[in-house]
């Protein structure tokens, strides 16, 4: 079997795991920042609940978050009357990791926004400029700087991560490269996993190009 056709029966599944990374990174996104809006509150109920759900979720495997969102949440929904059998593997798996990645990000931004000099919002007040304003035009952007890294780093992990919905029976790369070295008896077992190890590769270099692009921007708006 050569190389070309390997590479073929891999790329198979690059559609779910593109899915799967661009729609968990952007819920858990949404999701984080709602954490680390509760987590900021100066309200002990807010915080309790915030600190509660980073906890047991930053304790949770990937694995066992991904197993528990398929078979456990229809289940419990079951129970107070919501029926979502007719959900999709992938829409569990996009929820899995969603949750997961969510707490991981929210420290990420909860970590950066505390790391902005807080001066900068009484220098603002001193010169009249409304809260709302200083919040999305001075510390937002400069957090957003300074998370970018981790963001990143995150970023990269997801997509490693998304090899873990094999479990749930989806076909993705990780999932159609096994596919294939059990159905060749393990004869291409290592060209088989050379391969999807380039694949995953380049995908990570496309996302360290975007964040570059995305650094620089920053960088030129600073100027």
């Amino acid at each position: 079997m050569s190389n070309t056709k390997i590479l073929g029966v891999i790329l198979r599944g690059l559609p779910n795991t593109l899915y799967l990374l661009v729609l968990s990174f952007i819920f858990a996104t949404i999701l984080g920042i709602f954490l680390t809006w509760l987590d900021l509150r100066k309200n002990r109920v807010a915080t309790g609940i915030a600190h509660v759900y980073l906890g047991l979720i930053r304790g949770t495997p990937p694995l066992l978050m991904l197993l528990l969102a398929y078979y456990g949440l229809p289940v419990l929904l079951k129970a107070i009357g919501i029926n979502i059998d007719g959900w999709t593997r992938l829409t569990f798996g996009v929820l899995g990791l969603s949750l997961g990645w969510s707490a991981y990000l929210s420290e990420a931004f909860r970590s950066a926004y505390l790391s902005v000099d807080p001066g900068q919002l009484e220098a603002a007040r001193s010169i009249g400029l409304p809260d709302r304003t200083t919040f999305w035009q001075i510390l937002i952007p400069q957090a957003t700087i300074i998370a970018l890294p981790n963001i990143e780093n995150l970023v990269i992990g997801l997509v490693k991560a998304t090899s873990l919905v094999y479990v749930l029976g989806l076909y993705d790369l990780y999932n159609e490269a096994s596919n294939l070295s059990n159905q060749t008896a393990g004869i291409h077992q290592l060209r088989i996993f050379i391969l999807l190890a380039l694949t995953y590769w380049v995908i990570v270099l496309v996302i360290e190009g975007i964040f570059r692009l995305i650094r620089n921007r920053f960088a030129a708006i600073r100027i």
